[in-house]
């Protein structure tokens, strides 16, 4: 008898399928450190580059990457759930409502 049956262990999809099963906060937190990476990396850049970081943009940017993430990550079953993509969804369109109220305000 064996503590832990990994499940199919020959494919990526499968180890973090059994990764997982065993910690379900995960996909969320790959979900949320995608954001932050993005968001925090983007407008770091673009601050020290040109002296000021346009936040709205790399929202916005960092919202599409992970809905992208989201999606790819929803088409094998048990990662994502449908209340996690309707989060992600909403969350891209309030970045994108905060970028397209906010545009105008930085002059070059």
């Amino acid at each position: 008898m064996t503590l832990y049956n990994l499940t199919n262990a020959t494919s990526p999809d499968g180890i973090l399928i059994g990764v997982a099963e065993a910690v379900p906060v995960l996909p969320i937190m790959l979900l949320v450190f995608t954001w932050f990476f993005v968001f925090l990396g983007g407008s770091q850049k673009q601050s020290s580059r040109y002296g000021y970081a346009d936040m709205p943009q790399w929202a916005v940017l960092a919202s599409l990457s992970i809905l992208l993430l989201g999606l790819v990550m929803s088409i094998t079953a048990g990662l994502i759930s449908l209340p996690i993509l309707v989060i992600i969804v909403a969350l891209n369109i309030l970045s994108s409502i905060w970028y397209f109220m906010s545009k105008g305000r930085i002059d070059n």
